[in-house]
């Protein structure tokens, strides 16, 4: 048995930020039943990089594109796809019949946005009492911003995660793109869960109120508790070390074009190994670099040591000569070392395949944590791929709700769904 086998989410979410939470509830055994209309859809559906076309080429039409964003079937899969317009009146009224069939409703609009089609809590809760509604936005139900759309990296800029990536002397990199729409999502799945838990105790539903940018200041904790307790403000330091006194520290270049390692000599008998390793046993008995604050004040000039010597070596042949010396090293992975070449991730079949039904066979990510009496399964309930747009109308509008054949066709005709 899946570990949420038997709960139903009516999904509403889109993007990254809302995907990846519901992903994560499918793949543990939830049926996400994912709600979207053509007249404003999932823009991640039409993201670069594609799937090829069948002869090889790259999709050309937005329909096609529509099924071919590689990012998009990667966060999606395991759930089934149904199509409803909510501004239309018998579009409202399909998705009152469809209320006291779910257990969560969850949506990543702006806060307002489920209100404005006539369905707040409240009203939600009149056709499914116990009902767990999730509204997750930039910045939350209430105060002043509530209505201020927001995407995964605004909410990271305000939480003050882009202030601090990056080097000192330069301008603020942040931690990559949409980083908050992975972590947000991880907070969503996680909030889902506690309700659930306080509703197998209690049968009560609840209201979850989640702000996408809150989400971001937990994560700058540290630098927020810092300041709290010591006044400190937080620097960007690039690659210079933030805890125990290392050098050399950091990431240095290797054979290839942009191939590097990363070294931690944080011990000194790490530099006397990497000195030795190196071919350049001198340098330990070198005053300069001899204890590790002379090499720390001087740590521009012995990055520029080591990675004179490092850039004549492939990486992964450097790492294993550092780390069988017991170095702290390891490369610096692109996103194919990741996918092609991590022993790591083969062994545990992180990258697997799973059928689409118009892609075939395709590559997605596994859930990472394993449990051994109820596992995951990428595939969710579907045991299939990402759902493409409307797949499974007649399942949801015919099985479950119970609209005929012909009910179907008139609202399809009808732009209701």
């Amino acid at each position: 048995m899946k570990s949420l086998e038997g709960v139903r989410m009516l999904d509403f979410l889109w993007a990254g930020a809302g995907a990846w939470g519901s992903r994560f509830l499918a793949s543990y055994g939830a049926e996400v039943i994912r709600i979207e209309w053509i007249g404003h859809p999932d823009s991640m559906r039409y993201g670069r990089p594609y799937w090829p076309m069948p002869d090889g080429s790259m999709p050309e039409t937005m329909e096609d594109k529509g099924d071919r964003g590689a990012h998009f079937q990667n966060i999606n899969p395991g759930k089934f796809g149904i199509s409803l317009n909510m501004r239309h009146p018998e579009g409202k009224e399909l998705f009152r019949r469809l209320l006291p069939h779910g257990d969560v409703v969850a949506d990543n609009f702006t806060a307002p946005t489920m209100t404005s089609w006539g369905f707040p809590y409240e009203e939600m809760c009149k056709h499914r009492p116990n009902l767990i509604y999730l509204q997750s936005s930039g910045f939350g139900w209430h105060g002043p911003y509530r209505e201020y759309k927001s995407w995964g990296p605004i909410a990271a800029a305000v939480g003050g995660l882009t202030y601090m990536g990056g080097l000192p002397d330069r301008f603020p990199t942040g931690f990559g793109n949409s980083y908050m729409d992975v972590q947000g999502g991880w907070f969503l799945a996680m909030l889902v869960m506690a309700a659930l838990r306080v509703r197998d105790r209690t049968g009560q539903g609840q209201f979850i109120d989640l702000a996408q940018s809150g989400a971001a200041l937990m994560l700058a904790g540290p630098a927020l508790l810092d300041y709290t307790a010591h006044g400190r403000t937080y620097e960007r330091r690039g690659n210079r070390p933030h805890g125990l006194p290392s050098a050399p520290h950091g990431l240095y270049p290797c054979a290839g074009e942009d191939q590097w390692i990363a070294i931690d000599c944080h011990q000194e008998e790490h530099w006397r190994s990497l000195a030795a390793a190196l071919g350049h046993a001198e340098w330990s008995d070198d005053p300069r670099y001899a204890a590790i604050g002379a090499r720390i004040e001087r740590a521009d000039e012995v990055d520029a040591l080591v990675g004179e010597c490092t850039r004549e070596w492939e990486k992964y042949a450097l790492t294993d000569r550092l780390q069988t010396a017991g170095i702290p090293a390891g490369p610096v992975q692109t996103p194919a070392d990741r996918v092609e070449r991590d022993l790591q991730l083969a062994y545990r079949d992180f990258h697997t395949t799973i059928a689409h039904s118009a892609l075939g066979q395709i590559r997605v990510e596994r859930p990472a944590g394993r449990m051994s009496e109820s596992p995951p399964d990428v595939a969710g309930m579907p045991r299939s791929g990402t759902p493409r747009y409307a797949e499974h109308n007649e399942r949801v509008w015919g099985e479950l709700v119970g609209l005929s054949s012909a009910e179907l066709r008139r609202l399809e005709a009808e732009g209701v769904i």
